[in-house]
């Protein structure tokens, strides 16, 4: 992951902690990919003009925008119904390093249903509201995340691993461009298996590994077997290759079943169903 910073937040003493702790490069324009930090409240006071052109660049395969306090109090952007309202008390969290020692540092929370958080990366507050969302178009897009976590603050100053950790997890959610998925197609070889895993994901539209794992194991009448390792191992190689993402099978995946013998399997297997 490639970490950048738009260019006011650079020359802010904000910038500093991103690019002495993290590396982070600054910008004057957008990368062709890559994770770009903002704050907040710059983008929220930009022309809409400009705020489209990070929008429709956070659309892109492999791009990531992540806005940072401080924010203006209200709407973050017209095309979401994220609005940043003050936090009615002091935060906390039982979900990882970084939220955990900046909790007391929050003052703002995101209202709003566009997009998901994840828990288990401590979006969520142990109160329930949220401190951060991630906004993604459709499964081959990039992400457009708002958080209320001062990443910048002192408090993480020997978390710097964590902090990184941390935006590494938010790019995840990242579609992966062509460049990417070429390169991990001559690392990473797949099994007879990992066809038999897609081909359920196919034939029975599941959108999980969770969702396939209950249907193989929990079900009497299942035709399909894998053993659990197959399929955990399996759906590493094909999440990395981008053949299955939150919503099932991507349309990638599917281009790559279709290329190959199993997909005649998915008819079959859609119509025992």
């Amino acid at each position: 992951m490639k970490l950048y910073l738009e260019n006011a937040l650079s020359n802010h003493r904000h910038g500093r902690f991103f690019i002495s702790q993290l590396e982070a490069l600054p910008t004057e324009e957008l990368p062709d990919n890559g994770l770009v930090l903002s704050h907040g409240k710059t983008f929220q006071n930009w022309e809409a003009d400009k705020q489209k052109e990070y929008w429709d660049w956070s659309s892109k395969p492999g791009c990531a925008l992540v806005l940072l306090p401080p924010f203006n109090v209200g709407a973050v952007y017209e095309t979401l119904d994220w609005q940043i309202a003050l936090a009615d008390e002091i935060a906390s969290s039982d979900d990882g390093v970084v939220p955990t020692n900046i909790a007391e540092e929050v003052t703002i929370k995101i209202e709003g249903a566009d997009g998901k958080f994840e828990q288990n990366q401590g979006h969520q507050w142990t109160d329930y509201t949220i401190n951060t969302r991630i906004f993604k178009q459709h499964s081959g897009s990039g992400i457009f995340t708002t958080t209320c976590l001062p990443l910048w603050s002192i408090s993480l100053l020997d978390y710097n691993q964590e902090t990184l950790k941390w935006l590494e997890a938010l790019f995840s959610n990242v579609a992966k461009t062509n460049g990417d998925i070429s390169h991990q197609k001559a690392d990473v070889e797949l099994e007879p298996t990992d066809y038999t895993i897609m081909v359920c994901f196919s034939a029975w539209k599941l959108k999980t590994v969770d969702d396939l794992a209950h249907k193989l194991f929990h079900s009497k009448n299942s035709v399909i077997t894998l053993s659990e390792c197959e399929l955990i191992e399996g759906a590493k190689r094909l999440s990395s290759l981008g053949y299955i993402d939150e919503n099932g099978i991507s349309e990638i995946g599917i281009t790559e079943l279709k290329k190959s013998p199993y997909w005649a399997y998915a008819d079959s297997l859609r119509e025992a169903n």
